[in-house]
């Protein structure tokens, strides 16, 4: 770990002025730290098919046994050569490439930002603790599933998570990514329900929209627990209709899901709105309004409204808060 920070902060040093900027102190900007976190420890929940958040703590005493001494897991689990043809060589590395690595850079980057723009004393500290507390607690969740060895989190957690840092200050790269391709996190609004002691509407997303035909239609791709492509329409400057569809996975290992269909209106790099229709998380029904629909000077409004396929309706609220308060009925 001291190896991976005195070379990423090298890094940085050397290449900062050359990388994209992808936090600048916008009032309505929600990815502030404990929301990050609650997204990315909770990612999986969305699938609850394959995964429950149930004993979270015990699940974490779980993961460091596994991760504390990782070749002995390695080899207990099947060994080394099942591990890379498992990780490396079959459909299980999509995931690890496109979330873990690339999405991680996107918030790599983006958090590394947001704590030099606050003034931390060391960012890249606070940079590399959060982001490996929500891979942490998103692995310990991945337990719930007997299917999931040790093999997945070793190479989540010690391959993929720390490409993730070295693309995150690579400037060709996240000058791809975010330029070329129009990467951006467009991430959910974790909610807290009360009554169930649990968490809903946890989650990483990431999209890319590249200027392909230079007209107001772009391609549209959406990363994350569901994968979606569609198209939007840019019907006034920087203000965009999206409408997608794709599968959410309920069997991330035999590639099995739903069917999915969104829609999305976005203004100003900020997503407003996103409607789903039999999408993750087990909802029928869920539509998320972020705080830049109302565009409120003096306070930040998030709402969730939304139906389970069991029929229960859930309402969520959050105001001027990382993460806003559930209830379901």
């Amino acid at each position: 770990m001291k190896k991976l920070l005195l070379f990423i902060s090298i890094s940085s040093m050397v290449l900062a002025q050359e990388l994209p900027t992808l936090y600048e102190s916008k009032e309505d900007d929600l990815l502030f730290p404990v929301t990050y976190y609650f997204n990315s420890a909770f990612d999986v929940i969305q699938n609850p098919y394959y995964f429950s958040q149930s004993d979270f703590r015990s699940k974490h005493k779980t993961l460091f046994k596994r991760i504390g001494s990782p070749d002995h897991s390695i080899k207990r689990d099947g060994g080394y050569k099942k591990f890379f043809k498992d990780e490396f060589l079959t459909s299980r590395v999509v995931p690890n490439l496109g979330l873990h690595m690339i999405g991680g850079a996107y918030d790599n980057l983006y958090l590394y930002q947001y704590f030099k723009e606050k003034n931390y004393s060391n960012p890249m500290v606070y940079t590399i603790a959060l982001s490996y507390l929500g891979h942490f607690g998103n692995e310990a969740l991945e337990l719930t599933n007997s299917n999931i060895t040790s093999h997945d989190n070793i190479a989540d957690l010690f391959v993929f998570d720390v490409l993730s840092f070295y693309l995150a200050f690579n400037p060709k790269v996240m000058n791809f990514l975010v330029d070329d391709l129009q990467m951006k996190a467009w991430h959910l609004q974790p909610m807290y329900l009360p009554n169930e002691s649990d968490m809903t509407n946890a989650g990483l997303n990431y999209i890319f929209r590249p200027d392909l035909f230079k007209s107001k239609l772009k391609p549209f791709v959406f990363m994350g627990m569901q994968n979606l492509l569609g198209l939007s329409y840019e019907f006034r400057q920087k203000q965009f209709i999206t409408g997608a569809f794709g599968m959410a996975l309920t069997d991330p290992l035999e590639q099995k899901g739903k069917f999915v269909t969104a829609l999305f209106y976005d203004k100003d790099d900020f997503l407003s709105t996103s409607l789903y229709l039999n999408g993750t998380e087990d909802y029928r029904v869920r539509l998320n309004i972020y705080p830049e629909l109302f565009n409120f000077e003096t306070f930040k409004l998030g709402l969730l409204v939304g139906q389970k396929r069991s029929h229960d309706e859930v309402v969520g609220v959050n105001l001027n808060l990382p993460i806003g308060l559930a209830h379901a009925f």
